[in-house]
């Protein structure tokens, strides 16, 4: 078994909500146990990804979403929902991307187990 199955394993398929409470073009923050994930449905697509910006702890759920772009509150760096990207400055370091998938009707978030290297 190699390191990527091993995360897998070790991970968590968390509910997120109905599908229908997350319209096109809105986002919204969960709280598991272990993580503060930010949830968005892009054009139809649901991507997720960690809530607190890199650069300061600030929620980008109070954030904009712009396409598949959210920019943080504080000091305006965005980052791309698809692949966690930080494309602005002052934040430098990437976010963490989860699985998203939709089991009748319901958003699951996959979430690392807390003591699961990232």
């Amino acid at each position: 078994m190699d390191s990527d199955e091993l995360k897998r394993e070790a991970a968590s398929w968390v509910d997120a909500g109905r599908l229908d409470d997350l319209p096109p073009g809105s986002m919204r923050r969960i709280d598991d146990a272990s993580q503060r994930v930010l949830i968005a449905n892009v054009a139809g697509t649901p991507l997720a990804v960690a809530d607190t910006c890199t650069h300061e702890d600030a929620s980008l759920s109070m954030g904009a979403l712009d396409g598949e772009t959210v920019r943080c509150p504080l000091h305006g760096s965005r980052f791309c929902l698809r692949d966690g990207r930080a494309m602005d400055e002052p934040a430098e370091i990437d976010l963490a991307c989860f699985a998203v998938r939709v089991s009748h009707g319901r958003l699951q978030v996959c979430i690392p187990d807390s003591d699961t290297p990232r």
